[in-house]
Order: structure tokens, then sequence, then C-alpha cells
């Protein structure tokens, strides 16, 4: 009777095991790809793309942010395109989406370099709030109303999404770092 208790337990102890060996080694192979910190993007392989080589949360995210800032400042560079790009818009239209653009181009830099500087102090909170300040729409929703199809216009809208890939990866950060306790 002992001897078959402890058969049951001695099989019991080595399921457990396997199991505990199985989930390690599926958790080391998939930390070896980009793409875990890209699962909430909704464009996984732009999200690839910005945050290629980087092995943890803190490198994924301020590469993002890095990447974004960088179309920001561009876009903040090229905003008198606008008026040039609407010959066919009243002046007064043409005025009022090139401010509404040149605001919202301003604000998406400002809060990614406050979203930096937060990154680097660790304040996940700041970063969290910045990143969400920084998804500013109202540049790529007067272009469409206007009917641009130009090459801003297009730029425009793909800030909008980095940013949101920018907070997809902050919203990465609590399953890693319960991941991280776990495997301490």
């Amino acid at each position: 009777m002992a001897s078959q208790k402890f058969n049951y337990f001695s099989f019991l102890f080595l399921a457990i095991i396997a199991s505990v060996l199985s989930y390690g080694i599926a958790d080391i192979e998939f930390d070896n790809d980009t793409s875990r910190f890209c699962k909430t993007a909704q464009d996984k392989d732009l999200c690839k793309t910005m945050i290629s080589g980087v092995t943890n949360w803190h490198d994924a995210i301020g590469e993002a942010i890095k990447v974004t800032l960088s179309l920001a400042e561009e876009l903040k560079s090229q905003n008198d395109l606008i008026i040039p790009a609407f010959v066919n818009l009243q002046p007064g239209k043409r005025d009022s989406i090139q401010k509404t653009c040149k605001e919202s181009f301003e604000t998406v830099f400002d809060m990614l370099k406050e979203a930096q500087t937060a990154l680097t102090a660790g304040d996940n909170g700041t970063l969290q709030t910045k990143l969400s300040a920084a998804l500013e729409a109202e540049c790529v929703d007067a272009l469409s109303n206007a009917g641009a199809t130009f090459s801003l216009a297009n730029k425009a809208k793909e800030l909008d999404t980095k940013v949101s890939i920018c907070l997809a990866i902050m919203a990465q950060n609590d399953t890693f770092v319960h991941r991280e306790l776990r495997n301490r």
C-alpha cells in the first residue's frame, strides 16, 4: 500500500516538473522574439519593424518612442507643405488645416519628448499619460475631411499608428513585470 502511494506521488511529482519545465522552455523560446512586445498592436508588422532587435520591454518602448518621435519631428518641419497642397480650398480653410496640423504635430512631439523623460526616470504612470496625450488625431481628421491624399496626410496617419503602437507596447509592461516576478 505504501509502495503504491509512493508511485502515485512520484508520478504526480514528475508530471508537475515536466509541466513547469515545458512552460519554462516555451517562455525562453518566446522571449527571443520581439513580437511579444507587439501582441496588442493593431499593426504587428510595423511594430516589429519599429522595435527590431530589442530584448526587453524598456528598450522596446524606448525604441518605439524614438522612431515615432523622429516622424513627429519630420512632420513638424513639413507643415508648410499643407497650404500648397490645397490650392482649391478657400484660404481660410487651408490656414485652419495648417494651424490644426501644426498644433497637432507639436503636441505629439512634445508629449513624446516628455514620455522619453518619464521612461528614463522610471515613471510609468507619467509615461502612460504622455503617450495617451500624444494620440492626437485632429490633423488626420482635418486632412481626411478635406480629402487629402498626399504624402503628408499619409505620414500623419502613420504617426497616429505609431503612437498607438507605443501605447500597445506600454500595455505589455504589466505582463512582463508579472513574468519577471514569477521567474525570480
